[in-house]
């Protein structure tokens, strides 16, 4: 979706777009109207002046008293002409030289506007009324050069177009500053957000406009609860494991006892239950961890975590000699908790490093979301034991030390962030290649 500023400049773009558009086309109608009208005035004005000039004889002749009539009829191609028309005879000005400007006989009454060329391709307009005089019927045509309204209304087009371009400019500026200036709030709420998902601060300053102003108190007001009730959860969690295990210290204490030294059968049963019991604890406690990952906190820096679990697998390891390949994008962050983060890569590549010859390669990128993918060199595992390998207590090898639990960690870690996890045969090594995609909020 774009921006509110990118929308209104839009909006107000195409607004000045058809109203520039618009007031061009209504503007040049209506002078060419208004010049057109005064020019035809004119004309008419001139044909009504020749009516009152002309004399016609007894033979039909046209005679023209050319005496009071303005000398541009005199001088050649001056841009004003007339012609006179009866049924027997057509008389032109001397402007025309010998041009001959033809026009239709019109009837008494009737009267004509035209357009058209005149000497040296003079654009021309003429007006033609009929008239009736001394019985005769008579068509009158006078016409005038309209190059110089040509030349006027293009540079007016040319003019009103540079300076409507400027103006909507310059309004467009106006309006990129307003607009600016009035969404700098909004720019500040989102800078602040974007501070408060790295965990840079802890509140969003409230002072802002009256429209979002109830949006970043409610929301000042969830994380403050959020971050009480989570606090609270896990101090509670935490007290109820402490109890839950001293008491778990006791039942143990109660098998080493006296009494049931000699009960081997007994004895082994508490073990097995006080075990149990402590699996479900730790686990139900992950989850309670899991769920509070709500809080804003800065984002965990991935690469520098694996750098350090890499150093860390190497040492326990040393006896393999391990190569360890990372590809993790430097500036790739992740937005939930560091100590689940830590586990779940720690159980995977242990998991790895165990089984593999010499060889592990772990792959981390963003996918809408967190993509990761581990190979090792190692065995692998039977396609049938595939589906089974997150089974809590499951081990594909019984020879090889270990509780089974790990990827079934891994597992419930990746289920909480409503991840997705599989497992494959390597193509690259032959080995076992795990691939996990989290959905949680990842920041480059």
């Amino acid at each position: 979706m774009r921006s509110v500023r990118s929308r209104l400049s839009i909006g107000l773009a195409i607004f000045l777009a058809v109203l520039l558009i618009g007031q061009w086309l209504w503007l040049t109608f209506t002078i060419d109207r208004l010049i057109e009208k005064q020019v035809i005035t004119r004309l008419q004005e001139e044909t009504q002046t020749l009516v009152a000039h002309i004399h016609i004889n007894a033979e039909g002749e046209i005679l023209l008293d050319d005496r009071r009539l303005s000398s541009s009829y005199q001088r050649a191609f001056s841009g004003l002409y007339f012609s006179i028309q009866t049924p027997q005879q057509q008389l032109f000005s001397r402007s025309l030289w010998d041009f001959d400007l033809s026009t239709p006989a019109l009837n008494f009454g009737e009267k004509a506007t035209l357009y058209l060329e005149g000497p040296g391709q003079q654009p021309l307009m003429a007006v033609s009324a009929g008239y009736l005089k001394q019985g005769q019927q008579v068509t009158i045509t006078v016409a005038e050069d309209i190059a110089w309204m040509l030349e006027d209304k293009t540079h007016f087009q040319w003019t009103f177009t540079t300076l409507s371009l400027l103006g909507v400019l310059a309004l467009l500026g106006l309006q990129f500053w307003i607009v600016r200036r009035a969404l700098r709030p909004l720019n500040k709420a989102k800078n602040e957000l974007k501070l408060l998902g790295q965990g840079d601060i802890e509140k969003i300053d409230e002072q802002a406009p009256d429209e979002i102003r109830p949006l970043l108190v409610e929301l000042n007001r969830l994380m403050a609860s959020m971050v009480t009730k989570t606090r609270r959860s896990r101090q509670s969690l935490g007290n109820l494991a402490h109890r839950l295990k001293t008491q778990l210290t006791l039942l143990n204490q109660i098998a080493d006892s006296e009494e049931l030294k000699n009960d081997a059968v007994t004895k082994a049963a508490i073990y097995q239950q006080t075990q149990e019991i402590k699996q479900i604890i730790d686990r139900e406690l992950k989850r309670a961890r899991v769920s509070g990952l709500t809080l804003p906190g800065r984002g965990v820096d991935i690469h520098e975590l694996v750098v350090s679990l890499a150093d860390t697998l190497k040492r326990i390891y040393q006896d393999k000699q391990l190569i360890i390949t990372c590809q993790v994008d430097k500036q790739l962050r992740f937005h939930g908790d560091r100590e689940d983060l830590l586990e779940l890569l720690g159980n995977i590549m242990d998991n790895a490093c165990k089984w593999c010859q010499s060889r592990v390669e772990l792959e981390i990128k963003n996918e809408k979301g967190i993509a990761i993918r581990v190979m090792d060199d190692g065995p692998g595992c039977h396609d049938d034991d595939l589906s089974a390998l997150t089974q809590r207590g499951f081990r594909a090898d019984e020879s090889t030390p270990g509780s089974g639990l790990g990827l079934a960690i891994v597992f419930d870690i990746v289920e909480s962030y409503d991840g997705t996890m599989q497992f494959a045969q390597s193509q690259k090594w032959g080995g076992l290649q795990v691939d996990i995609h989290l959905q949680a909020s990842v920041a480059d």
